[in-house]
């Protein structure tokens, strides 16, 4: 199973930086493979919160369902896909300097077998490591900007 893994360094308050990045309806905002996040639970944040959503890494777009498998405010969360694909992401905060550090880990299976593996040492784990590159660079400049 493939691991990708980023950080970035934000001028804001840990506060401030995960109650943006637990906005499971504002990641496609910032994270350039979710297309749409739509919050199918009472509960828009916390263990147990389900989603329907649109993720698209290349050219394939595939619809996708996920739930919340951890959770703790103010820190970190996990989501799982529970349907389309095997992927598991992990967004966690720490105070750091005079702001804050944001960690974002993604761990999938590619899609279709073999010849998925095969691609995705070709082409997508690549292509993923610089949506997470950029997807942070989003972020930073969405929260300090925003200030």
């Amino acid at each position: 199973m493939p691991r990708i893994d980023d950080s970035i360094e934000i001028k804001a308050t840990p506060a401030t930086v995960f109650q943006y990045i637990s906005d499971l309806e504002a990641l496609p905002e910032w994270v350039k493979w979710w297309k749409d996040v739509d919050v199918t639970s009472l509960s828009k944040r916390g263990v147990g919160t389900t989603d329907a959503a649109k993720m698209q890494v290349g050219p394939q777009k595939s619809n996708v369902e996920a739930l919340t498998t951890e959770f703790k405010d103010g820190e970190f969360y996990t989501r799982k896909l529970t349907r389309g694909m095997t992927l598991t992401e992990r967004l966690a905060v720490v105070p750091f300097g005079e702001g804050s550090k944001v960690a974002y880990i993604v761990d999938y299976t590619p899609p279709m077998g073999a010849m998925g593996k095969m691609v995705d040492l070709l082409f997508m784990e690549r292509l993923f490591e610089q949506l997470m590159g950029d997807s942070l660079t989003n972020l930073k400049e969405r929260i300090e900007g925003a200030r």
